[in-house]
């Protein structure tokens, strides 16, 4: 009887045999074994007086090139690999019934001088759109809260428009 592509395997019974290679591989993984038993490394802790998110933000998604915490109005621009390379800095978010989403998004496009088609011809410079409903980084007042976009002073909104390309990740966290 013919067994195809595939031999039968021998199974091996003797005690610890296979695991000389499970630990090689565990160890390569970033696991240590303890008496037999594998045990994950513990991260590093984060520098004190940090969050122990990307970079010391909130955020917690690799490759994030910008991270907006909602809570503390505070926004970061990330070079990708989980170092802050600005902030960070003020922003406003959406008032009620016109909230910022939250969640990871992708920058679709960036306008200079977007005027808003929805809310009566508002200003929107610098606008740097991370989803497809017109929610956007851009510059605006600071003083109250949004239609649902993230607002930044001037200087930070240049700065977020000429740092953040399309496809760049950003992640906003309640």
């Amino acid at each position: 009887m013919s067994q195809g592509r595939h031999r039968k395997q021998r199974r091996d019974d003797r005690p610890g045999a296979g695991r000389v290679a499970l630990s090689a591989a565990a160890v390569g993984m970033g696991v240590i074994q303890l008496s037999g038993i594998a045990a994950a490394a513990p991260a590093p802790a984060a520098p004190a007086g940090t969050a122990p998110g990307v970079g010391g933000t909130p955020c917690t998604t690799p490759g994030i090139k910008a991270c907006v915490d909602l809570s503390e109005n505070k926004t970061w621009l990330l070079d990708g690999k989980g170092v802050v390379v600005h902030g960070p800095a003020a922003n406003t978010h959406g008032a009620p019934g016109h909230e910022t989403p939250v969640g990871d998004f992708v920058v679709q496009r960036k306008d200079r001088y977007h005027v808003s088609q929805e809310f009566e011809g508002a200003k929107m410079p610098y606008a740097v759109f991370f989803d497809n409903n017109g929610r956007a980084f851009h510059q605006g007042t600071l003083e109250r809260q949004s239609a649902g976009c993230v607002r930044l002073d001037e200087a930070d909104a240049k700065r977020f428009f000429d740092y953040l390309n399309p496809n760049d990740r950003v992640q906003i966290v309640p």
